[in-house]
Parts: C-alpha cells; structure tokens; sequence
C-alpha cells in the first residue's frame, strides 16, 4: 500500500513510518520537519498542495496529522479521490469535564465555547463526519496526550527537571488522585496503524490511549523511579496548585481494543523511562505549559508544602 502521512512531524511521525514501513508499505510524509525518517521514506515538502501531492504520488492512503481546521480536513478527503483516509483528532474535543470513561458517542464540545484551537479541531471532526455519512472511507482517531522521546513540550519535565534538580518532595494537587490519561508515541502509532489497515474501520470513530493509566501521584512517583530517585510526595489545594494532567479524564477504549486489536506494544513504565531518560539528556529551554505560570517556582512550591501540605503514600 502506498501511504502519504501529512503534515508529518519529528516527533510522531517516525513511529509511523518505521511501522509502515516493517509491513511493506511504501511510504511518503509531507513535512516542513528537517528530519531524516528513515530508510525507505520519501520525504515531501508541505509547501505542495495536497492535491498536487495526490496526483503525483498516487497514494492508496492518507493520513493527516495536522487535522486542524475544517478547511484542513475538506482538503484531505478531496486529495484522497476516495481513497482511505485517517485523521488524527485529540479527546480535547470532548471538554475539559466530560463523565468517564468518555466513549466515542460522547457529546463534542461546542465550537462557540471552546477555546479556539479547540473549536477548530471540533469543526474538523464535524467535516470528516459529515463525509463518513456519504459513505466515505474516512477514520478519526481521538488521542489523549501523547508523550515521548522528541515531544516538544513533554509534560513530563514538570516533575523530571525537579528531580535532576534534586528536589526532596513535590507537590500534587488535591490527594494527586486525578486520573491521567496519556498515550506513549511508539503505541499510539501503532494504533494509527491498525486503523489504517484494518478494513472495518473505515467509517468509524476511536478512541486511542494507553491501557494502564497512572493517577498524579502514581506519576510523579514513576518519574522519580525512572531516574532511580526517592523524594517525598505532598498533597496540597488544587486551587492553588495547578500542574501537568491535573484534571480526570480518561476514555473508553473497548471499541479501539474490540475493532483494531490495540494493545500497548510498549508498557507505559517502559515508556516512560525513555521518555525521562531522553529528557534527561535534552532538556528543553524555556519550557511552559498551558495554564501554569512559573512552573518551578519552588519557594512557592515549598511555602505551600509547609503551610498546607499532606504528605502522600503513593
């Protein structure tokens, strides 16, 4: 089978790719990315339209990364001249307090009340249902976060720059008992796959994430573990305390499982591990994250401990 992947980044993509490629598949990633993708990958410009991409390269598939926009999706399912496509949404477009588990009939967030990003991702979905419904060989996949090796902004560095810093303890949010669904980039590609070249999933909807999810505080003790590291974990107001993954959510994955086989190839501990290691060694420069301002501020960190803080038998 011959596969685009657009708008194909460092990050993600390679997974996808190595994967495609083990199978047999030719494969090609339009990308801006200076990045080599490995034996057996063509590697595109996405300066070309994907019209012009289609009618050159003649691809039997396509699957588009980017996924942003409805515009974005109309002119992936007009490039795929009704070949399959699969397009990678995210479980943002559920909300940020939907009831879990969230299945795939779950309502959508309004695009009008959602943060604009998130809107356009919703419209997204909205577009590539809408061609599902005419009968078109379309798949959306909705992601938790995923984290790995590469990931730009890897949540992870929130509790890995405290330990290489030498921190004694941390502290999590409200007992550290929000439930924090992510998925491990090597799993998540695998499970772009299976989407990809499973017949019955043409025309249908999935949620993908790992099968074993940790708590915050399970989470900040594994990060911890991976860089063989004890400290202690304190429990204090979330109000005052915001931090990576500090709201539940989490998604029901029996359709993926029951359709597609999914399982995680890579067990989220291993996963993990090269995440921080990888971290460990390229650490990134002037890191945030949304919503968190200073997020190592820890004399703040530490008067809150001290004032309020619960220590954690995690």
């Amino acid at each position: 089978m011959r596969v685009l992947v657009a708008g194909a980044t460092e990050f993600f993509a390679p997974f996808i790719a190595d994967d495609l490629v083990a199978r047999g598949d030719e494969v090609a990633v339009a990308t801006s990315a200076d990045f080599d993708f490995g034996e057996g990958v063509e590697r595109v410009s996405d300066s070309t339209s994907l019209a012009e991409l289609a009618a050159s390269w003649l691809p039997e598939a396509i699957v588009d990364m980017k996924h942003d926009s409805a515009s974005r999706a109309e002119e992936v399912l007009s490039a795929c001249r009704g070949t399959r496509t699969v397009h990678l949404s995210s479980a943002v477009v559920y909300g940020t307090n939907p009831v879990c588990p969230v299945d795939e009939t779950t309502e959508l967030w309004q695009p009008g009340g959602a943060p604009a990003d998130v809107g356009a991702q919703v419209e997204a979905d909205q577009a590539v249902l809408a061609a599902i419904k005419q009968g078109v060989a379309a798949t959306i996949l909705r992601m938790p976060h995923v984290y790995g090796p590469r990931d730009p902004c890897c949540a992870e560095w929130f509790f890995t720059k405290r330990v290489l810093d030498k921190r004694k303890w941390v502290a999590v949010p409200d007992g550290g008992l929000a439930i924090c669904h992510r998925g491990f980039v090597q799993n998540m590609a695998r499970g772009v796959v299976q989407a990809l070249t499973t017949r019955r999933a043409a025309g249908q909807v999935y949620n993908l994430g790992e099968e074993k999810l940790y708590t915050l505080g399970q989470l900040a003790r594994a990060v911890a573990n991976a860089l063989d590291y004890r400290w202690d974990i304190y429990s204090v107001p979330g109000h005052l305390w915001p931090t990576p993954y500090d709201r539940t959510s989490f998604y029901d994955l029996r359709k993926a499982r029951g359709h597609l086989r999914y399982r995680d190839t890579m067990i989220p501990r291993d996963g993990l591990e090269l995440t921080i290691g990888w971290l460990s060694q390229s650490p990134p420069e002037d890191w945030s994250y949304p919503g968190i301002e200073a997020p190592f501020d820890y004399a703040r960190e530490d008067a809150l401990i001290e004032q309020c803080g619960r220590k954690l038998d995690v």
